[in-house]
Parts: structure tokens; sequence; C-alpha cells
């Protein structure tokens, strides 16, 4: 019996032979992009059932000497997503404009668009879906988050059936390489900044990075689709690393943890609750094993169970696999005549105050070395619920009598645990509040 013909789409017609490709933007991505498509044509083209033809490249700079045929180019990005020859855009600029409006356009215009920007996603992704669900197109943005581990297709395929309980990442490689090298050296937080620096790990204005932003785009991006609720960003709470000194490390191992900037988010009866912070971990646990530049999501299903993604969570070569990757998916549905698979999220997701996480608590206090400061300080702790798990004391200037106590709570209300704090900090014996960082369990 003969193999029936795929029903195609009517708005597509006769699958195409050869899907044409521009690029828009040829930094790092754009330049990872390039070299994978063109060294593994064959592979690809043969995966897909068609060619692919790179068609354009928009970029700003015309005098720089790049890695590719030279009549490929044109300052005129503009020209490029109107351009009906052209059937995918790859957007990899970055930022929030121009590309929100070039993919708007070309969305309007008929193409299926690819991106790796995490920030316009993030942002303004629900409405840029909608209006690819209107168009009957794809719009894909695996490389938005986590570079090459693939983990958008996973949540919006393979896991779609269960409901996600929690998910909990390591979403930026210049933290974690920071944050490990503390951990391994003993280094503290400004030379291993610096190191990172030096090694391109890290931007010379760190703040994205180390203010948390970057994981809190991708963390959003993530939620809205294994919730299937929008999550804005700028309703995840967010906390980075700049506060943390060598001592908190020394005193995670010592406690049996190690500190990792994670995006988590889990799932409770009265909505979800977002954040991103450092947060100690203990050391058996899969994500306090993920150093260096990889990124890492773990995530427990209902069904499924715990589940954890690893991998290069950066860079040119594995951005641009995920993004060939997204591109091998939507000449696919070309072939078969019509767009695959734009997950949209719901509207109104109730995403709960910080205050709401029930969690423990690591507290590090400067206080005068005497007596009566423990009693002091524990009496506020009980007033406020919190009770104690561990304790630490020792002497850090007998000269002049400068103390630390160390405290690791049981679960309590983060809103009590924030009350006692601020009271404690008003105590006269109390030099300062070191530092204090969430527990996970």
């Amino acid at each position: 019996m003969s193999t029936p013909a795929p029903v195609l789409n009517p708005q597509r017609g006769v699958p195409p032979t050869t899907v044409r490709v521009a690029i828009l933007g040829f930094g790092t991505v754009g330049l990872g992009t390039y070299r994978m498509l063109e060294s593994n044509k064959s592979a690809i083209e043969s995966k897909v059932g068609a060619r692919i033809e790179i068609f354009k490249i928009g970029i700003k700079n015309p005098n720089k000497k790049r890695e590719a045929p030279a009549e490929l180019f044109t300052t005129d990005i503009e020209s490029i997503v109107a351009d009906s020859n052209i059937d995918v855009i790859l957007e990899l600029i970055g930022g929030e404009e121009p590309a929100k409006h070039l993919i708007e356009k070309a969305l309007r215009n008929g193409k299926h668009v690819i991106t790796a920007n995490k920030e316009l996603m993030a942002k303004h992704g629900p409405g840029l879906l909608r209006i690819a669900a209107e168009q009957c197109l794809d719009l894909h943005f695996e490389a938005a988050v986590g570079g090459g581990i693939p983990l958008i297709q996973p949540l919006k395929h393979q896991l779609a059936g269960n409901d996600v309980l929690k998910m909990m990442g390591i979403l930026n490689g210049t933290t974690n390489y920071i944050l490990t090298n503390m951990s391994r050296d003993g280094a503290d937080y400004g030379p291993s900044l610096s190191e990172a620096q030096a090694k391109g790990y890290a931007e010379a204005d760190p703040r994205n990075d180390v203010e948390g932003c970057d994981v809190r785009y991708k963390l959003a991006i993530l939620a809205s689709i294994a919730f299937g609720k929008e999550v804005p960003p700028e309703e995840v709470y967010c906390e980075g690393i700049t506060k943390l000194e060598k001592r908190d490390i020394e005193l995670a191992h010592m406690f049996g943890y190690e500190i990792k900037l994670l995006g988590i988010v889990e799932s409770r009866p009265d909505g979800l609750l977002a954040r991103v912070h450092p947060t100690f971990l203990p050391k058996d646990h899969q994500l306090a094993n993920v150093n260096g530049v990889f990124n890492a999501l773990w995530l427990k299903g209902d069904f499924v169970g715990d589940l954890m993604f690893s991998g290069r969570g950066a860079g040119a070569d594995p951005t641009g696999s995920a993004v060939v990757g997204d591109l091998i998916d939507v000449a696919r549905n070309m072939r078969l005549g019509g767009a695959g698979n734009n997950v949209l999220p719901e509207e109104g997701a109730n995403l709960l105050p910080i205050g709401e996480l029930t969690a423990r608590y690591y507290l590090r206090i400067n206080v005068d070395d005497q007596p009566s400061v423990l009693g002091q300080v524990a009496t506020i702790l009980g007033e406020n619920n919190v009770s104690l798990a561990a304790m630490e004391m020792k002497v850090l200037n007998a000269a002049s009598s400068l103390g630390e106590i160390v405290f690791l709570t049981h679960p309590c209300k983060e809103s009590s645990f924030q009350k006692a704090v601020d009271a404690i900090e008003e105590l006269q014996v109390i030099k300062k509040i070191a530092n204090w960082i969430r527990v996970e369990q």
C-alpha cells in the first residue's frame, strides 16, 4: 500500500525545496550559527529534506572584515525583513530595539522567526507569539535560555503532560564561574570577578550578570512555558552575588553546602513563587556540582519526577547549535505545510511576593563580644517564630571585642525572618548584619 502524501496547509502550498534564511547580526552568536550551517550543511539538509540557503546577513558596520562572502552582507536590515524571497529570519542582534520592531515586521511579512534574544522574549515574548500564531508562523527561541542546552523544546513537548512542581536553575555562566572560583580557591568576590573578566567570561560592565538580571530574564521565559502563565520579569524577585564574601563560602562548606546563584520557581495553590538569589545548596544536590561556566536546570514533575539538564550555557558554538536546531524544526514544519509548536502562555499568573516564601536561612552577624549578646539575638528570633537548627560563634578580634555569630534556622516564613533581622540590626551590641542567605534542602 502506498504511503499517503502529507496534508498541506493551503496557506503554504507545495513544500519548498529550498529554505532561504537571513541572519540579523553577525557577532558571536551569528558567526557561530553561520559556521555550523556551513560546516554541517549536508547533514542539516538531509534532516530537513530541503536545501538551506543563507540569503542575506544584516550588519551595522560594513567595513569590518567578516567570515562570509561579501555579497551576503547588507546594512539595510529593514529590507531583509521585507524581502519576499526570504523564508526565515534569525534575529541575533540582542536587546529590545530594533529587535522587537524587526521581529514584528518579519512576522507580519509572513516570515518564520528564530531568536536568541532573552531580554526581548522575557519582556515581549507573549505578544510576539500571539502575532506568530495569528500569522500561522513559527517563532522559536531555544537559544534564549541555556545556550546549547535543550530546555524549551522538552518543556513544550516531552514534559508537557506533567505538572511542574518546582524548577531550579544555574542559568548564568559568569556568576557560576565566579562562585566556583571562590569555592575552589578560597578567593574573594572582587578577584574572582576580575579573573572572569580577564578570561572573557564577564563583560567590562558585569552588572547584568552579577546582579542577577540575566537569570531573571531566562527564568521568566522558562516559567511561562513550564507553568503556562505569563511571568513578567519585573515581578520575579531578584538578588545578585555582589554581597557574597569568601567567609560565606567557608561557612557554607563547614555546614555541608555550596553557594550557587539560582533561579527558582515553585507552584503553590495560591500562585507561583519566582525568585533569583544566592542559595545554600547541599553538597550532594546535583546542581551543587555544576561548576565553571556550565549551566543546568533541575525540575520536579508530578509524573516524571526529578530531571536535570546540563551543559555549556553560552558562547558561539553552543548558542549557534540551539539556533540551528530551531531552524531545522522550522524548516521541517515548512516541508509539512504549516507552523508547528508555538505555546501561548495564558495571561494573569499570580506571582507571590518573596515574603510568602517558607525556607531555612543562614545568618551571619558581627557583634560586640560580650555575654549578653547571644541571649538578645535569640530572644528576637524566638519572638518572630524563627527557631535555630545550628549555631557557630567565633572571636574575630579579641583586642576590639569583635565577635561573629552564625545561625542556620529551621524553616520559617521569610517575612518573619526579615522582621527578626531588622530588629536584630537595631540592637546596640550588633556591629552589622554581615550577610544572610536562603537555604534549599
